[in-house]
């Protein structure tokens, strides 16, 4: 008994000692990160009004949405509970997880009446741990303590990481480039040693950084395989680097199925959502005038184009001069020496990894060239050629700490160290700007709406094949973007007129022969907008041509509001050809108009009736007050007529990834369409039904996702068990 007494003091005593001791000098590098963090932090130091430009509103109305969630019984989060009036908006299952899920939990449980500062250390902590494992990389890759301290810091105060935070307030991007450095240690620590816990921590890693920012994660997986690549140009083709190959594969592999239930959706069901739409349609070659060569090479924060103020706000990219000095000086010391130093020498493929992955990394983010065209498009996810300094921010870290111990080959010492802290603080001054904002943390818990693209980025757009009586019609185009202009549009539902011979706005599906379709528009007219004797028309098209077409009612502008009601008269439009099944919808304006200067139309209603009952809703108006929120569920209790038979319920529609129940029975839905996204749909015959609907993703990526889990948790414990069974017995042998 008293030995088994004295074992478990062992553990639990002696254990925790002895990792203290081991650990000192890691603890005091953790603890100088943490303070310089809070340092670059500056720009965000009250805690009452927000440093309000970028995205940082945004994301902590995501962070306040996500507390929400959490309450409410999501885990993990897929459904932002109040966005877009409640109607169950799932931008957390296509946009990112893990920051607004650990910003939750922060809010609730650490900074209940503050969420700017949940916000906050979030991104502090992304700091501290992106410094911290280029800190352990580099370490293992110099054999140098002091210039991996340099190589970490040097990471946490890069330009685009500190514009990351603050000036474009990227909130998910900025905790993506805190866990990036955490899967390359793991990756290069898989490859290089058989130890089964690195391909495990290596895989939490991956997954990790895929539910935090998806471009991120996919670019960091194809730098990543570039690294492996030219890592294997350099080194023996053997047995071991087959070995090498398949423990990271295995990591990576890993990452993808502990991550299914996000991925998923995102690779399969986002062919429909708004942002699908941008990424196919804007090429990242069209948004390099962001990134001209002579800011990426600035020494100092610098706008791409001048701005009226003359202070630097906003984006300011740079690749910054200790990356570039760092460059310089390992390329030169590579290829002019024979020798490197010895404690270089066992590490000098990565050298020459690193020397070609910079170079590249900064040639793609200039872009002089259009070689997008050449890529395919889902590379396009990207957007901004600007995002590419996050890969000019590990592979310089990294060129860093090999710059410091090639610059001072003798033993390093302290006084190197204050020496590099201080020029690393002096470079990163300028990509600390002076706060401004007028918005308060107050005013945002009050109302914690995403605004501009936020809102609309996941809203499913599903063709709409069938004409819906009572539904509320489309106002933007079938090609619009996520952008200020389609969210102008979308908050005011402006109607979008055209000038005579312009093209047309909308495709819509032809009405069925049962229906006799009349359209309803109701709106105010913005009367500074037009001129007198300004007017309306409304007309039909065919799908490709513009010259036949059929006007089938007009109304003045000159007043303040407008109703009308006009019949699709099947006399006027037997003559168009709808073999297609599609037929344009458009609203010209005629009338003198200033400089060109659209009329702006405020619609309040714009809906078809006359359409047969199997085809006419009941509308959200009446769904809205018969439903609601129990938990995750929306539960409904409706009454459907024999005029109407088509239930609109106030619930977004994705596809797949909803669980509908009547009375118990599981059903098909459809989207209805309501303004410019899809609800979801019933049809059902007269009577009362008690409907319910949760939001589920893909049920099978959930069962692997959960599969993957359970077996990492499994085998986590397993190795934990060995492994401090391993070390008692070391321990007790000593003793």
């Amino acid at each position: 008994m008293s030995f088994r007494l004295h074992l478990l003091k062992l553990r639990f005593i002696s254990f925790p000692k002895l990792w203290l001791t081991d650990h000192r000098q890691d603890l005091l590098v953790i603890l100088l990160y943490s303070i310089i963090a809070i340092g670059l932090m500056g720009p965000m130091a009250s805690s009452e009004i927000i440093f309000s430009t970028g995205e940082t509103q945004a994301h902590l109305a995501y962070i306040i949405q996500g507390r929400m969630a959490l309450e409410e019984g999501q885990f993990p989060l897929r459904i932002a509970p109040y966005e877009n009036n409640s109607l169950r908006y799932a931008s957390f299952q296509f946009y990112s997880q893990i920051p607004y899920i650990l910003g939750g939990l922060i809010y609730k449980f650490i900074t209940p009446n503050n969420p700017y500062t949940a916000q906050k250390i979030m991104l502090w902590g992304a700091s501290v741990i992106g410094g911290l494992f280029i800190y352990r990389l580099s370490r293992w890759l110099t054999r140098s303590q002091i210039a991996a301290i340099l190589a970490g810091l040097s990471y946490m105060s890069a330009p685009y990481f500190l514009n990351t935070i603050h000036a474009r307030g990227a909130f998910p991007e900025a905790i993506a480039q805190g866990i990036l450095p955490v899967v390359l240690y793991y990756v290069i620590r898989a490859y290089n040693s058989p130890k089964p816990h690195y391909i495990l921590l290596g895989g939490i890693a991956w997954f990790a950084l895929a539910t935090t920012h998806i471009i991120t994660f996919i670019y960091g997986s194809l730098f990543f395989g570039l690294l492996g690549l030219l890592l294997i140009i350099k080194t023996p083709k053997t047995r071991a680097l087959r070995n090498q190959l398949i423990r990271v594969t295995i990591g990576y592999i890993l990452g993808w199925l502990l991550g299914m239930y996000f991925l998923m959706p995102v690779a399969l069901e986002s062919k429909h959502v708004s942002m699908r739409f941008y990424i196919d349609q804007i090429s990242p070659y069209f948004t390099n005038w962001m990134t001209p060569l002579a800011n990426l090479l600035s020494p100092t924060a610098l706008p791409p184009t001048p701005t009226g103020e003359g202070i630097t706000y906003g984006l300011t990219p740079a690749v910054g001069w200790i990356f570039l000095s760092a460059w310089g000086v390992v390329l030169y010391y590579y290829y002019s020496s024979k020798t490197l130093p010895p404690q270089l020498s066992a590490t000098r493929p990565y050298i020459f990894a690193l020397l070609w992955i910079f170079p590249l990394v900064l040639f793609i983010t200039w872009s002089p060239i259009n070689f997008w065209g050449l890529l395919p498009r889902s590379l396009w996810v990207t957007q901004f050629t600007f995002r590419f300094l996050t890969h000019i921010m590990w592979s310089g870290a990294l060129l860093a700490g090999y710059a410091t111990v090639l610059l001072c080959p003798r033993r390093l010492n302290s006084r190197h160290l204050l020496i590099g802290i201080l020029v690393i603080a002096i470079a990163c001054r300028p990509w600390l700007p002076i706060p401004r904002g007028s918005v308060t943390v107050k005013e945002i818990v009050e109302d914690p709406k995403f605004s501009h693209s936020g809102a609309v980025d996941y809203l499913n757009r599903s063709p709409v094949e069938t004409l819906y009586g009572n539904a509320q019609l489309p106002l933007l185009a079938n090609t619009w973007v996520p952008g200020h202009g389609s969210w102008d549009h979308f908050t005011r539902r402006l109607l979008p007129v055209v000038f005579e011979n312009e093209p047309s706005w909308r495709i819509l599906p032809v009405w069925q022969e049962t229906d006799n379709p009349v359209l309803i528009l109701e709106g105010k007219v913005i009367q500074n907008t037009v001129t007198s004797s300004s007017s309306l028309s409304v007309a039909v098209l065919e799908l490709h041509s513009d010259e036949n077409k059929q006007i089938l009612g007009e109304v003045s502008l000159n007043q303040p509001e407008i109703n009308l009601r006009i019949p699709f008269d099947r006399k006027k439009l037997d003559n168009l050809d709808y073999s297609e099944g599609l037929f344009r919808l458009q609203f010209i304006v005629t009338g003198n108009m200033e400089n060109d200067k659209r009329p702006e139309i405020e619609v309040d209603n714009l809906v078809l009736e006359g359409m047969s009952p199997e085809n006419t809703i009941i509308p959200l108006d009446v769904t809205k007050d018969q439903c609601q929120l129990q938990g995750i569920k929306t539960l409904c209790q409706v009454s459907v007529t024999e005029q109407a038979q088509v239930v609109q319920l106030p619930i977004m529609y994705y596809p797949r990834m909803q669980r509908v129940k009547i009375d118990g029975r599981l059903v098909k839905y459809f989207p209805v369409n309501y303004h410019d996204y899809n609800l979801v749909g019933l049809r059902l015959k007269p009577g009362n039904y008690n409907i319910e609907v949760v939001f589920t993703g893909l049920v099978w990526a959930n069962l692997i996702s959960f599969l993957a889990w359970l077996s990492v948790i499994v085998v986590g414990i397993t190795l934990n068990i060995n492994k401090t069974q391993k070390i008692s017995k070391t321990t007790i042998r000593k003793l």
